[in-house]
């Protein structure tokens, strides 16, 4: 089957919707080799168990298939990934992963402003300066 989708013109790669625990491996096994000049130590292999049941969680696989979707799991390592850079370490960190897993289940209504100290300054500085309005004619 896949073969022949590969001869499709307009459909050439098969599109896997989810993913199971060894599959998941191998994409932790990937996204080590692309992310090794930034993190010289990244091992992130040794968290696929943890990584599986948290990405398994009945919020985000509500038809209790056993399997993860990539968005989630991007979703988790991505955001981990950068917190831990942001800390300047060289392995992701277990304490972001948790924080990003529970993000994703627990906290996956709540919006962040990125910039919002910035935005609420200039804000602030519109509200305090007198509107300039041209006097009438």
């Amino acid at each position: 089957m896949q073969f022949r989708r590969r001869l499709d013109r307009v459909h050439p790669y098969c599109r896997i919707a989810s993913h199971t625990e060894a599959e998941v491996r191998g994409i932790l096994l990937a996204l080590e080799r692309i992310y090794r000049p930034s993190f010289c130590e990244l091992n992130l292999q040794q968290w696929t168990g943890s990584i599986y049941t948290w990405l398994t969680h009945p919020l985000l696989d509500p038809q209790k298939s056993g399997r993860v979707l990539m968005d989630h799991l991007m979703k988790l390592i991505t955001t981990a990934l950068e917190w831990s850079y942001a800390e300047a370490q060289k392995d992701v960190s277990p304490k972001h992963l948790e924080a990003a897993a529970e993000q994703l289940t627990l906290r996956r209504d709540v919006m962040y402003l990125v910039d919002a100290i910035e935005r609420n300054e200039k804000d602030n500085d519109r509200h305090e300066e007198p509107p300039k309005v041209s006097p009438p004619k």
